[in-house]
């Protein structure tokens, strides 16, 4: 009888506590339903929204397309000469042969009065046009495009200026909106469309649907929301308006059904009524095992207590009993674990980085975990990390709010790797991983992974912070053998990094011999600029219109004494990483000013055109330098052409722009060089003092059976010319390439065609050469061989 009362008080709990679990389920259940619910109504209305930016863009598309196909008929000559002559005849023949090209619906030509002169509509000749509106406002813009209702159906109409000496007349066409438009809009915006006549009994115009699934009543007389979204137990829908002159006659309904829209909200009622079922049955198992758990475990307390002093990691027993056994057992547990902590805080202290709290890279326990991999053989991924932005920083916002930084990207880069252990601070803002093993392909990939995590933004003192990071990894033992190749092939790669794309740089074989290589040519670069090892090649520039040679590209070579020919593309970025850029650019011009010289001395006028780097723009002497160099050209500045790239005004436009109008008051010109591959707008390229566009080789070597790149360099052309340009084009390699350059107006021209790059002293008898042969070609303005 005694153990009935504890019998009830253990029911009692276990239907308290499923109470509580089936309350606590239900409002959960209920509030994600409806939340669910309102999720899935306000997705099909940004669906809506979407289609409804898709449609405005697909009916701008479609009457620029319009506008375009009459502009073309517009310019018909033999059109322009039959509305001269009022031959109705001609006129009435070319409205049908353009109305059955482009499907149009009404055609008809008026004069500037608004009378018509033909029509494919069955009007009178003579009488004013029906729709005086449209013709009012085309007068005033040029052309126009509206919708409008005619004849009980609504077109879209378009009027165009059909112009020539002393013609002015009118084009006009239309086209209904019907379902075939409707089925065009619903294929690319993924909803239904319905065009719906305004007043007229709300008549459809045109659909997508089948007949027998349009809305049962008017679509306008559904409520509509606050977002301007209408609904009914079929549809989600929304309206939109077409361009017109004064009440519209006709909207777009954009259609999507209801049941496919909420089809993954049924869906998910059905697995949360499934996980809840689960959830109920599980918490009643664990009520009744909770209620049923009993236990007197202390005896088992000393034991413990013992077994502390040889062994503080011993397994405490289970108390399972409230009250005494409990309290004493927490005092316990709480003694060990503060001198567990006591321990771990002392040696954490020597084996961790005191600002992380990362491993550091004295930390034998990464040097272990490498050695044991390259003693075992066994293979693995070492990574690099570098976070240059921590040193702008902390000069800009101070070191505590760098130190903030380093911190939370570095616990984000220890929770991203998932590897504890086998992460360590090397110092400053460098990291160092140990990861399994990968091939490249999935180690690049595993990298930019970790790149794009590490990179996004961090909160540090309440504002965001974006952190740029450096990536290198070599593979062990294949890539390294000992910790130290390690250290030092990894730092080595690490600075290959920034001058990648990506900034992610792999270890590649030879890398130690490729460093030392280019510290080598870093060191007698300067010894080649002081003692003029250098030498430069000049390429020839040609006159397209007549052919003649009129100027040269200075091109700078280095011929190394022990390891032979260097080229640009080598050496002159190690000028700019080493800070000899400069000096490079004062040599060159030096050079080419004598040679310049000697070529006056010989009679020959030639324009002369020097490359330029962002360091050079970025020097404040530089144009004292060229008024220095250059100043035999005095009053004759305008045959010296500086050629800057895009990339380069743009690394800092203010400083570049400065040093650009300064070159430009000396009177020398300015060049875009390989204009089309750079960065530059054309709002930022009209602020240069810019002359003369010169087209990338790149789109030029091919042109002659490229069709994508004529169409690319001949639009340069244009674009220059409308900018008041001139245009050289560089990589000219067949006669084709120079007749069509010659034929679309490009001014001047180089290429291995015409010349290859030579010595200065060489340029007389190329010249004299170059005379002959290009007479032989036929390089004359007809652009013909004779």
């Amino acid at each position: 009888m005694a153990l009935l009362p504890e019998t009830g008080f253990r029911a009692r709990l276990m239907l308290a506590m499923l109470a509580l679990v089936v309350l606590a389920s239900g409002s959960v259940a209920a509030v994600l339903m409806y939340n669910l619910f309102e999720e899935e109504k306000a997705r099909a209305e940004e669906q809506l929204n979407v289609a409804e930016r898709v449609a405005k863009e697909v009916i701008d598309a479609r009457t620029d397309l319009l506008v375009s196909n009459l502009q073309i008929l517009s310019r018909d000559f033999g059109l322009k000469s039959a509305i001269a002559s009022r031959d109705i005849a001609t006129i009435t023949s070319a409205l049908e042969n353009h109305s059955s090209r482009a499907n149009t619906d009404l055609a008809m030509i008026a004069d500037d009065d608004g009378r018509l002169l033909a029509n494919l509509a069955d009007l009178d000749n003579g009488k004013p046009v029906p729709f005086s509106k449209l013709f009012q406002k085309a007068h005033q813009e040029g052309s126009v495009s509206a919708v409008t209702r005619w004849r009980n159906q609504v077109h879209q109409v378009l009027m165009v200026p059909i112009e020539g000496a002393g013609l002015k007349a009118w084009l006009i066409a239309g086209f209904r909106l019907d379902d075939d438009f409707a089925h065009l809009i619903a294929d690319l915006t993924a909803t239904d469309i319905v065009f719906q006549a305004t007043g007229d009994h709300n008549r459809i115009l045109g659909t997508s649907l089948p007949e027998s699934e349009l809305p049962s009543r008017a679509m306008a007389s559904t409520p509509v929301a606050a977002s301007g979204m209408r609904e009914n137990n079929r549809f989600f829908m929304r309206s939109m308006d077409l361009e017109s002159i004064g009440q519209p006659p006709a909207q777009v309904w954009l259609l999507k059904d209801r049941a496919s829209a909420l089809s993954r909200y049924y869906s998910l009622i059905l697995e949360m009524a499934v996980v809840l079922a689960v959830v109920l049955a599980i918490a009643s198992g664990v009520v009744l095992v909770t209620a049923r758990t009993l236990g007197r475990p202390i005896f088992r307390l000393s034991r413990f207590a013992q077994a502390l002093g040889e062994d503080r990691h011993a397994a405490p027993p289970e108390i399972r009993v409230p009250g005494e056994p409990r309290i004493l057992l927490r005092s316990l547990l709480n003694m060990r674990s503060s001198i567990l902590q006591h321990e771990q805080r002392i040696e954490h202290a020597a084996t961790h980085d005191s600002l992380t709290g990362l491993p550091n890279w004295n930390w034998r326990a990464i040097k272990e975990r490498l050695q044991r991999c390259l003693d075992s053989g066994e293979q693995a991924s070492v990574i690099g990390i570098n976070m240059p932005d921590i040193k702008t920083i902390n000069e800009m916002l101070g070191f505590r709010f760098g130190d903030e930084t380093l911190i939370a990207t570095a616990l984000r880069l220890n929770g991203v790797l998932l590897s504890p252990g086998n992460l360590g601070r090397t110092g400053g803002s460098q990291f160092v991983a140990i990861l399994p093993h990968l091939e490249d392909d999935s180690l690049l990939e595993r990298l930019t992974w970790l790149k794009q995590r590490i990179e996004t933004s961090v909160e540090v003192f309440g504002s965001p912070v974006q952190i740029h990071v450096d990536l290198a990894a070599l593979r062990i033992p294949e890539q390294a053998g000992t910790i130290d190749e390690v250290q030092r092939r990894l730092d080595l790669t690490l600075e290959r990094a920034p001058h990648t794309t990506n900034h992610i740089a792999l270890y590649t074989p030879g890398g130690d011999e490729e460093h030392l290589r280019e510290i080598q040519l870093i060191r007698d670069l300067n010894d080649a600029i002081q003692n003029r090892q250098l030498h430069l090649n000049y390429q020839p520039k040609l006159a397209l219109d007549t052919g003649g040679f009129v100027g040269v590209e200075a091109l700078v070579r280095w011929h190394h004494p022990e390891l032979g020919f260097i080229g640009p593309d080598e050496f002159i970025p190690l000028a700019e990483s080493s800070g000899q850029t400069l000096q490079l650019t004062e040599l060159v011009m030096a050079m080419a000013a004598e040679d310049s010289r000697d070529w006056q001395g010989r009679g020959m006028d030639l324009k002369l055109a020097i490359n330029l780097s962002a360091l050079d723009l970025a020097d404040p002497g530089l144009p004292e330098k060229v008024h220095y160099h250059f100043r035999h050209l005095e009053g004759e500045m305008h045959r010296l052409t500086f050629e800057i790239t895009e990339s380069a005004v743009m690394s800092d436009t203010g400083v570049a722009l400065q040093t650009l109008e300064k070159l430009r008051a000396l009177g020398a010109n300015i060049s875009v060089d390989d204009f089309g591959t750079g960065q530059s707008s054309l709002a930022q390229l009209r602020q240069l003092p810019v002359q003369e566009l010169k087209i990338d080789k790149s789109f030029v070597l091919n042109m002659s059976h490229e069709e994508q790149d004529q169409l690319i360099v001949k639009s340069t052309i244009d674009l220059a010319h409308g900018l008041q340009l001139r245009v050289c084009a560089e990589g000219i390699e067949n006669h084709e390439s120079w007749r069509l350059l010659q034929k679309w107006g490009c001014e001047q021209a180089q290429g291995f065609f015409m010349g290859r790059p030579m010595a200065g002293a060489d340029l007389p008898d190329w010249a004299a050469r170059y005379e002959q042969w290009a007479r032989e070609q036929g390089l004359d303005k007809s652009g013909d061989p004779p």
